[in-house]
């Protein structure tokens, strides 16, 4: 919700609240301000998709327009998906070992890739390729860099979060997905992992090159 004044933020707030949604004059009551002011709120929150409305017929006169949070409304609300996360990979990691945690890593990896199959095949090139691999992984969390675009070399992304470190670091099959994912993204290219944070370095760096 950053960036949100406070009355746009207590309008999302008023909605998570009320599930049946909200008129003009329900939220212009809760802000305590005019229903002029309240609609510019509004506008605002429309214009970031945040909301969505509904109009209703009553008994008698015109349908009232009811305000609903949106899906992404919804989300703007922040969650424990981190905490919740790494307590569920700890469990999984004792329950069922490296081995098997290596084929779940592989087939997570690829079913990342596939549900984000259409993105992947407007890239014409290589280049525009790991460039929507990296994009990719900053919405995944991993806040990564291209560092170097030189296939003869060897493409390197750097990523400076690992987005399960508390649990990679006695687990590290679990960059399998890291390594797996950009492999598959790529086209089939061969990733090294040439450096990792759970090992102790201050970034993971992934260097993609041509298979010989």
């Amino acid at each position: 919700m950053r960036g949100l004044h406070e009355n746009q933020r207590k309008i999302l707030e008023y909605l998570q609240q009320r599930t049946e949604g909200a008129t003009l004059e329900d939220l212009s009551h809760h802000l305590q301000i005019s229903k002029t002011a309240t609609k510019e709120h509004l506008l605002r929150v429309d214009g970031l998709g945040l909301i969505k409305y509904e109009d209703k017929k009553g008994d008698v006169g015109r349908p009232r327009r009811f305000y609903f949070l949106s899906t992404e409304g919804v989300e703007s609300f922040p969650r424990q998906y981190s905490w919740l996360s790494n307590s569920l990979l700890s469990l999984i990691t004792k329950k069922y070992g490296p081995d098997n945690i290596r084929k779940l890593m592989t087939e997570l990896a690829q079913n990342v890739v596939e549900s984000m199959e259409e993105k992947f095949k407007q890239t014409h090139s290589l280049k525009e390729r790991v460039t929507v691999i990296n994009e990719v992984m900053n919405d995944l969390g991993y806040r990564s860099v291209i560092k170097q675009r030189d296939v003869r070399k060897g493409i390197i992304i750097e990523a400076t979060n690992c987005v399960y470190h508390n649990v990679a670091k006695n687990n590290p099959e679990l960059c399998s997905f890291d390594v797996e994912f950009i492999k598959r993204a790529s086209g089939g290219m061969k990733v090294n992992l040439e450096k990792c944070i759970s090992r102790g370095d201050n970034v993971c760096r992934f260097c993609l090159l041509n298979k010989d």
